[in-house]
């Protein structure tokens, strides 16, 4: 060992070990700090050299820089359960309408006589009416019973049948429309419709409503395609790419088998029938973005799950990772990979003035990449914390 004297008049003992050279000083020259301090805030100023074409700034600072453009910032993720689902209703009618597949019991009555009455159980065909015998055909599919009565009664009245019959109608079994629902819901199954509200919402509200990982995208695959009435384009198929109505020949609207629809973007709409058939599935879409990774000079290094539904921010994710792990860290890369290039843009930001400004504590994505970087002032915290520990023994400084 061989000893050593500053301009201050210390003396230091420096002993080379076979694991480096060990400090046994109790202080150290002020000088030398100030030096150490200075370089720390000195270096970054000229260690940016030429940066690349991905490289951006989340908040350009005032020594240069390109800042991230507008496309390259994420918007706030979409989360359908904010939105109010009611309005893709379908609105096909009330629950005491007739439809097809129903079972009616018609009594008519011609008198007080019990030969003068007659009781007769039929089922709605798949054109909307029922037989009765001596009457024939009556369309009753989209009417109320009383509607119903009303229509069978002027009908035997044409016929000469009757005088004025009093004619009940009921109905017996109301037809369902069976509907499995899969994907991102809280129950999957098969549930029983009533056809007049057999829609999307109504699928999603029997299977209990969305789950929490549920995307924006449903699909529906009907059995076959219905062909509709002629009728007026409706706003859904004149300007709504999402409708699931397509225009078909002679004026007719057509239902595909299948058809994706954005909940998000259809409830602000507002406009479309969403219609679910008889043996139709109802399809959620199921999102599962990949983690995030931090790393660097955080508490927590690690991979941590990206949130459904919410936004995450730099600060976020840094908490996440239990916090700064050196008081001097403050220069932040974010990897991001962009859909379609082969090359990530890394983007750089500031601890500080995240705090500061929500352009620098700019939004994550999945699979983004945050790593807390090694700085000349981190590094000179590091020394700094390696001579104040140092003071209660020898500690290895290299």
């Amino acid at each position: 060992m061989r000893a050593l004297t500053d301009s201050t008049g210390l003396r230091k003992g420096l002993r080379n070990t076979g694991d480096g050279v060990v400090l046994r000083s109790r202080r150290v020259p002020l000088r030398d700090l100030w030096l150490l301090w200075l370089l720390a805030i000195v270096l970054p100023l000229f260690s940016g050299g030429c940066r690349e074409a991905n490289h951006f700034y989340a908040e350009s600072p005032w020594y240069g820089g390109r800042t991230l453009p507008d496309n390259l910032r994420l918007r706030r993720q979409a989360n359908p359960q904010e939105v109010d689902l009611s309005r893709l209703a379908g609105g096909t009618g009330s629950n005491q309408q007739i439809g097809i597949g129903d079972v009616l019991e018609v009594q008519i009555a011609a008198g007080l006589h019990e030969n003068d009455q007659s009781t007769t159980a039929v089922r709605v065909q798949s054109d909307g009416s029922i037989i009765l015998p001596d009457i024939g055909a009556v369309l009753v599919s989209g009417l109320e019973p009383q509607a119903a009565e009303a229509m069978i009664q002027s009908e035997a009245v044409k016929q000469d049948l009757y005088r004025n019959p009093t004619v009940t109608v009921s109905v017996k079994q109301q037809k369902k429309n069976r509907v499995r629902v899969l994907g991102a819901v809280k129950n999957e199954g098969t549930y029983d419709l009533s056809p007049n509200s057999s829609d999307v919402v109504s699928a999603l509200a029997a299977a209990g409503g969305l789950a929490s990982n549920a995307g924006q995208k449903v699909e529906v695959r009907n059995p076959g395609g219905t062909v509709m009435p002629s009728e007026p384009t409706p706003p859904a198929v004149a300007g709504n790419p999402d409708s699931p109505l397509i225009q078909a020949s002679a004026g007719k609207t057509v239902r595909p088998a299948s058809y994706t629809i954005d909940l998000i973007s259809a409830a602000r709409s507002g406009e479309g029938q969403y219609l679910v058939e008889d043996g139709g599935i109802v399809m959620v879409e199921k999102r599962d973005p990949p983690p995030i990774f931090v790393q660097g000079l955080v508490r927590a290094p690690n991979q941590y799950d990206y949130p459904i539904g919410k936004d995450l921010r730099l600060l976020d994710a840094i908490s996440l990772a239990g916090g700064m792990s050196n008081q001097m860290a403050d220069k932040i890369f974010v990897v991001r990979q962009i859909e379609g290039q082969t090359e990530p843009v890394l983007i750089q930001s500031s601890w500080r003035r995240a705090k500061r400004s929500s352009e620098a504590n700019i939004r994550l994505g999945p699979g983004d990449v945050i790593s807390v970087e090694q700085t000349p002032g981190t590094v000179f915290m590091d020394v700094l914390n390696i001579i104040r520990f140092g003071v209660t023994g020898s500690t290895t400084l290299f």
